[in-house]
C-alpha cells in the first residue's frame, strides 16, 4: 500500500510538473505561446495590405511584425502542431487562430476570402508564397527596368529618392552577398554605393545641374545619404528664395519718404503734388496767378510744341471731368459734359493750325484751355 501510494504520489507530482510547465509556457512573456492583453483577432499588423504585386514588401513587413510579437515560429514551421493529447495543444490552437486572423486582416479583401478555410497559419503563409512569390529572374528584370526609366520629372527630391531607395533595397534581397574576411566585400560595397550616387544624380532635373556638378567633383564621392542631404538643402533654399522675394519699389519708396521735407507727403515732387488752376484747369499755378485773368507778360509768345499741347489738352479734359470744385463744370449735366468732351476731342486734332503768335487773336482752342507752358513760366 505504501508502495502504491508512493507510486500514485509520483504520478501526481509528474502531472503537476507538466501542468506547471504548461502554465509557465503560457504566462511567460518570452514564450511564443504568450498572448499580450493587447493582442486580439482584429489587430492589423501592417498598414500596406497585400494586393498581389507588393508581395515582397508586404512579406518583409509581416516578418518584422511577427518577429516583434514572438510568433514567427508559427508561420515558418519551427513550432509544429502538437498532438491533441498534448497539454500545449490548447495554447497552440489559440495562438494559431490569432496569427491566422492577423494575416487575413493584412491582405486585400478579395485575397482574404480564399484563405478562410486553411487550418493553420503555416498553410496560409505558404499559400500566399506559392501564389505571389515571383522568381528571381522576372522580378529582378522588372526592378532594373523601372530603375532605368525612373527620373525625377514632376516629383520633388524626397519622393524621387524614396522611390529609388525602395527599388534598390528590394533588388538587394535578390543579390547574393559574398562572405569573406579579406576586405574585398568592403570594396564591392563602396562600388555599389557609388553606383547609387551616380544613378540618383543622373535622374535629377536639369535645374540641379550646378549642385550635381559640385558633387561629382568631390573626391571621393560622398555617401548616398549625404548626397541626398545636399540636394534637398538646395531644393529648400530655392523654395525660401522664391517665397521671400521683396518688391524693389517698397524700399525705394521708404527711402524717398524718409528724407521728405516737413509738410510734404513725399520726397519726390510729382504731378499729384502740384496745384491746379480752378479757372483754366492747367496744372502748375493757381487762379490768382493765371495769365488769362491777370494778363500775359510783355513779349509773351505761345510755344508751338504740338505734342506737348496734345498731352496737356488731354490732361485738361481729365481735369474738367474730375474737378468737382469747379462751379462751371459742376453745374453741367452728364449730356452736356459728354458734348463738351466730344467738342474738345474734335478741336484737338487741329490744335496746331489754330495756334497764333498773339495771345489776343480771335477764338482758338488755346484761349479756351489756357496757354501751354511749363511750371516755371507761370510763376510771377
Amino acid at each position: 500500500m505504501a508502495r502504491g501510494g508512493s507510486t500514485n504520489g509520483g504520478r501526481g507530482s509528474q502531472g503537476s510538473l507538466i501542468q506547471n510547465g504548461e502554465v509557465r509556457a503560457i504566462e511567460d512573456s518570452t514564450s511564443p505561446y504568450f498572448l499580450h492583453n493587447g493582442d486580439h483577432p482584429g489587430l492589423i499588423l501592417v498598414t500596406n495590405l497585400l494586393r498581389g504585386s507588393n508581395y515582397h514588401t508586404w512579406r518583409r513587413a509581416m516578418l518584422m511584425a511577427l518577429t516583434a510579437k514572438n510568433k514567427l515560429g508559427f508561420v515558418d514551421g519551427t513550432i509544429p502542431r502538437p498532438l491533441s493529447t498534448d497539454l500545449l495543444f490548447p495554447a497552440w490552437t489559440r495562438c494559431n487562430s490569432m496569427i491566422s486572423s492577423w494575416i487575413i486582416n493584412s491582405v486585400n479583401r478579395d485575397i482574404a476570402d480564399s484563405l478562410l478555410y486553411h487550418d493553420s497559419a503555416y498553410e496560409i503563409w505558404n499559400d500566399l508564397c506559392d501564389r505571389f512569390n515571383q522568381g528571381n529572374g522576372p522580378r529582378v528584370f522588372q526592378i532594373k527596368r523601372q530603375l532605368c526609366g525612373l527620373v525625377q520629372g514632376s516629383l520633388d527630391v524626397s519622393s524621387y529618392f524614396t522611390t529609388l531607395k525602395v527599388l534598390w533595397d528590394e533588388l538587394k534581397e535578390f543579390q547574393p552577398v559574398p562572405v569573406c574576411q579579406c576586405g574585398g566585400l568592403r570594396v564591392w560595397s563602396d562600388h555599389q554605393h557609388k553606383e547609387y550616387v551616380l544613378h540618383f544624380l543622373m535622374g535629377l532635373n536639369e535645374s540641379y545641374a550646378q549642385i550635381r556638378g559640385q558633387i561629382l567633383m568631390m573626391e571621393p564621392l560622398p555617401a548616398i545619404n549625404k548626397v541626398f542631404s545636399l540636394v534637398i538643402q538646395e531644393e529648400r533654399h530655392r523654395n525660401i528664395g522664391g517665397n521671400s522675394a521683396i518688391p524693389v519699389s517698397e524700399p525705394l519708396a521708404f527711402g524717398s519718404n524718409y528724407n521728405a521735407p516737413t509738410g510734404s507727403s513725399g520726397g519726390s515732387k510729382t504731378k499729384r503734388d502740384k496745384v491746379t488752376c480752378t479757372h483754366c484747369g492747367f496744372i502748375g499755378h493757381t487762379k490768382d496767378k493765371c495769365y488769362r485773368l491777370v494778363g500775359y507778360p510783355p513779349g509773351w509768345r505761345v510755344k508751338s510744341k504740338t505734342s506737348n499741347s496734345m498731352a496737356n489738352n488731354s490732361e485738361v479734359i481729365n481735369q474738367v471731368n474730375a474737378n468737382s470744385t469747379d462751379q462751371a463744370v459742376s453745374s453741367l449735366t452728364n449730356d452736356q459734359c459728354q458734348q463738351l468732351i466730344q467738342l474738345l476731342s474734335t478741336q484737338l486734332a487741329s490744335a496746331s493750325s489754330i495756334f497764333t503768335d498773339s495771345p489776343s487773336t480771335g477764338p482758338s482752342i488755346s484761349n479756351f484751355t489756357g496757354t501751354i507752358t511749363g511750371e516755371d513760366d507761370w510763376e510771377g
